[in-house]
């Protein structure tokens, strides 16, 4: 913790926290009935930085500019579940040593532009020294059967920063938020850019699909009820920055409000959810750790006006 010029403060914290008897669902054989139940079957570790700067930035006679950083770092790690190195569901991987709910897919190596199919980076493991052999192939079955462990939905920094200004009798404050990388899962872009059935709905990003040889892309050519395994391509960037509220505010001066016998009068117009900035239009990362998307509703933008008296 620092303080500078009385004006500029520092608070810089490190802190380490174990989390014992993790509630996860614990696979089983489906002849059962079902195929999975919650049970308390691991650990894991959370490490990370969590950092905060504010001050004055200027402080003039009329105008005065306050601003706070806030950012938070986090890298999780897995140390240990029941009686196996790792649970899979889907295209998520719990496992000994990796953060959790690692991304566990395929890996894409690009369109073949002659005929539009999509190319896989797969591999075999060698018996002698168990290393993996890459090599590439349009082979979906192969592609399924060498998954592979991607990165994750935690991002390197996320935080928040707020300014606020203020001159005379008027005032203005301005927060938002930010996350800088990780990736997420979009299920729902991804069934809108590879539809199953006629008539279904496609996305616009469709249009870049392959149509003829020599096209260069990254979308393979439209093949109607078609599945395609999830591949790293699939996942997109969960950076994002968002402005959460904006609020200006007027204040009337002392001898107008006591002329009629009021303390203060302030008049503020203040909006929230009010912009955000993703990689993906649409898509929004902001309240979603687990690393994929769902139908849910985005928080509505509000304006809301106000008056506040002091008698």
């Amino acid at each position: 913790e620092a303080k500078v010029f009385n004006r500029f403060n520092a608070t810089i914290e490190w802190y380490k926290r174990v989390t014992e008897d993790l509630l996860m669902q614990y696979p089983i054989a489906s002849s059962l009935g079902f195929d999975s139940y919650l049970r308390n079957i691991g650990s894991m570790r959370n490490t990370g930085f969590d950092i905060s700067i504010g001050g004055t930035v200027v402080d003039a006679q009329d105008f005065k500019w306050d601003l706070t950083l806030n950012g938070s770092t986090v890298k999780n790690k897995v140390l240990k579940l029941a009686d196996k190195p790792e649970i899979i569901s889907g295209s998520f991987i719990i496992k000994e040593g990796e953060a959790l709910n690692s991304f566990y897919v395929a890996r894409a190596a690009g369109v073949d532009p002659a005929t539009g199919m999509q190319i896989y980076r797969v591999f075999d493991i060698d018996e002698e020294t168990g290393e993996k052999d890459y090599y590439y192939t349009t082979n979906a079955n192969l592609a399924n059967a060498s998954r592979e462990i991607v990165g994750s939905r935690i991002p390197d920094i996320y935080g928040s920063i707020n300014n606020e200004f203020r001159y005379k009798g008027f005032d203005l404050s301005v927060m938002a938020t930010y996350s800088v990388g990780g990736k997420v899962l979009d299920q729902l872009y991804r069934s809108l850019l590879y539809p199953t059935y006629v008539g279904q709905t496609v996305h616009a990003n469709r249009d870049r699909a392959w149509k003829e040889p020599g096209d260069i892309t990254d979308i393979p050519r439209f093949e109607i009820g078609k599945t395609y395994p999830v591949t790293d391509n699939d996942l997109i960037d969960a950076s994002y920055f968002a402005i959460k509220n904006i609020t200006a505010g007027y204040t009337l001066p002392s001898r107008l409000s006591r002329s009629v016998n009021l303390e203060t009068v302030r008049f503020t117009v203040s909006g929230d959810n009010m912009w955000l900035f993703t990689h993906l239009k649409g898509m929004d990362p902001q309240y979603n750790f687990g690393g994929s998307t769902t139908f849910a509703y985005t928080p509505t933008r509000t304006v809301s006006f106000g008056v506040d008296i002091k008698f």
